[in-house]
């Protein structure tokens, strides 16, 4: 494998890419601590809002008419669909003839 030969830059030249590097990182240190710096506001606004919101709402809770009822509970299975849950006048009397064309005494 043939190395490449790079020609010899003067020292001037040299000085100026140590110089650029160095303030290219420097930049870019400078720019993720701005970055950084605004992430960190943001999300720190964001939890003051949030912890605002909540304080708000306990505060709101706590107002609340003693209407509310805290505690556990069960619900009860329903009824069996087979039981008939009309009312014992409207039911259906078993063995009993149609009542069309004819007239039961009363």
């Amino acid at each position: 494998m043939k190395r490449f030969n790079f020609p010899k830059l003067p020292w001037m030249n040299r000085l100026g890419m140590v110089v650029g590097g160095a303030v290219a990182i420097v930049a870019s240190f400078a720019v993720a601590s701005l970055l950084f710096i605004v992430l960190l506001a943001v999300g720190g606004a964001v939890a003051i809002w949030v912890w605002w919101t909540y304080r708000q709402m306990i505060k709101n809770t706590r107002k609340a008419p003693p209407g509310l009822i805290e505690g556990e509970y069960t619900v009860d299975p329903a009824q069996p669909l087979l039981e008939d849950q009309r009312p014992p006048a409207r039911r259906s009397r078993p063995n009993r003839k149609s009542r069309r064309g004819h007239s039961h005494p009363r």
